[in-house]
């Protein structure tokens, strides 16, 4: 399968049917680098942060240079369907899309395979481990990032839902901080018959589950959305004979600026210490999956509003933010860039979901308005 003589939809299925979980996209690296080098970039750049590709295309003049964004990853979620191009792979599906992004950018490289921008550079990056909220931030942090920083940068998201092809956009915050936090209480077991001969972390944990539930309302209400999101909660094992001396918390908090994100962070480690200490109970907390919020520049959400125009796409402007993370904030905290969805459709199964696949309409779409943004900067 060669990159110049193969049609989009048949680079998106090629994808989707063989997804890698982040952090582990090496064969899909791999794939995406020899089909940049077949379609000509200048320069195709390897381990980014990992297993990030980076294809180069150059102008003939100097000029700024405009990065663009897609996701190598896929989920760890069992596909439903019939569809000849499902995933091979169990639990493993591209169940947000990112086969499209990816066969979206790969269209971008088609065209400038063809035609290179007048001025300037092009990067199409391809960034592993987005799901985890690790890639963009292993990128901007690695040597080779200097070899790419960006004086404009862009993403895009399919947005079940949503009229395909609408383009929705906003400044400032277009989706939310967030971060897993993990709470584990350490106290004794004893026997079940004599359970004041242990210290027991139920009580604890049951009040810490409330607790974290009410924190929300406990806070400022002038710094738009606070949550949180109680996922799982284990105590002991299963063994009626004994008094449990273990217990673990998990929650979700979503904020939608990163100063909230700290505060809310600081309260919620504060609620289970107090707690523990009620109950004579040793504490861990770690944190993982953490999302700064992604923030939107104006001068580059006007920049995509005016291609999307040209191109005849509607626009909306979003009146919030999106509640889901994405870790494009990383690399839009270095340069001038936006993120801005693309609707897939009031039909299309939500995102995540075991049956979910992105459409191929939006894919000549996609392209379009990418391609746009690029020949507005350098040409």
């Amino acid at each position: 399968m060669t990159l110049l003589e193969t049609s989009l939809m048949e680079l998106r299925h090629h994808l989707h049917a063989m997804p890698e979980l982040s952090g582990e996209e090496s064969a899909t690296a791999e794939r995406v680098a020899g089909w940049l080098e077949e379609a000509g970039a200048d320069e195709v750049i390897r381990h980014l942060g990992g297993h990030g590709v980076a294809g180069v295309f150059r102008g003939n003049a100097s000029g700024p240079r405009v990065l663009l964004r897609a996701e190598l990853d896929g989920l760890p979620i069992d596909e439903q369907g019939d569809k000849t191009w499902r995933s091979r792979r169990a639990h493993v599906a591209h169940s947000c899309g990112h086969d499209g992004h990816m066969a979206v950018l790969l269209g971008v490289a088609q065209q400038l395979a063809r035609q290179r921008p007048a001025s300037g550079e092009a990067v199409l990056l391809f960034q592993p481990a987005e799901e985890t909220g690790e890639g963009a931030r292993r990128i901007v942090a690695s040597e080779g990032f200097e070899r790419i920083r960006p004086d404009h940068v862009y993403a895009f998201h399919n947005l079940p839902g949503r009229p395909v092809g609408e383009v929705s956009v906003c400044a400032g915050t277009f989706t939310c901080a967030s971060r897993g936090m993990i709470v584990r209480l350490n106290g004794l077991c004893s026997h079940a018959a004599h359970p004041e001969l242990g210290r027991n972390p139920a009580m604890a944990m049951c009040r810490i589950l409330q607790g974290l539930k009410r924190l929300p309302q406990q806070l400022p209400d002038d710094h738009g959305l606070v949550m949180v999101t109680l996922i799982h909660a284990r105590l002991g094992e299963v063994a009626f004979g004994t008094s449990p001396g273990q217990a673990e918390v998990m929650a979700t908090l979503r904020t939608a600026s990163d100063d909230m994100m700290r505060a809310l962070a600081e309260a919620a480690v504060a609620l289970v210490r107090a707690e523990a200490d009620e109950e004579q109970l040793g504490i861990e907390i770690d944190w993982c999956d953490a999302f700064s919020a992604t923030v939107n520049a104006e001068e580059a959400v006007q920049t995509i509003e005016k291609v999307a125009a040209e191109q005849g796409l509607p626009v909306s402007r979003m009146a919030s933010p999106h509640r889901w993370s994405e870790d494009f904030g990383a690399l839009s905290s270095v340069s001038n860039g936006a993120m801005f969805t693309l609707g897939a459709g009031e039909e299309c199964h939500p995102l995540h979901h075991p049956s979910y696949d992105f459409p191929d309409a939006l894919l000549t779409t996609g392209v379009g308005i990418l391609l746009g943004l690029v020949r507005r900067h350098l040409a």
